[in-house]
């Protein structure tokens, strides 16, 4: 709803009266339809103003990259704790703040077990 003096936006109350959140207009009463237009002074009917809002659905792909191997390829540098694989891919990500060290994330080539280094 839109104030009749300013055109400010404004809330009804419960009984339906509205209140200018404007200080310098002040207005506070029903609602008319009608309001001033604050150049010209002309008053401007609203009629059969409508708002509407569409819901729209979202599509969600759930993308599965764990067959995916992330990072660059090691061997020997590294040791899978759950295999004792030597070839593991090995990341850096900055997963704390700037002023924090990488965290470089692991990946066995063979088994696909994942960990961390702080």
């Amino acid at each position: 709803m839109f104030c009749p003096e300013c055109g400010a936006l404004s809330f009804p109350d419960s009984k339906g009266w509205i209140k200018c959140p404007n200080y310098k207009c002040g207005y506070h009463g029903p609602l008319d339809n009608k309001m001033k237009d604050p150049v010209t002074g002309e008053e401007i009917d609203l009629g059969n103003v409508q708002s509407s809002s569409k819901a729209q659905t979202r599509k969600f792909e759930v993308i599965d990259d764990a067959e995916q191997s992330h990072g660059v390829l090691t061997s020997g540098s590294y040791i899978c704790p759950k295999c004792d694989c030597q070839d593991v891919f090995s990341e850096l990500r900055q997963t704390r703040a700037s002023d924090e060290p990488e965290t470089r994330l692991l990946t066995c080539k063979k088994c696909k077990h994942g960990w961390r280094e702080y």
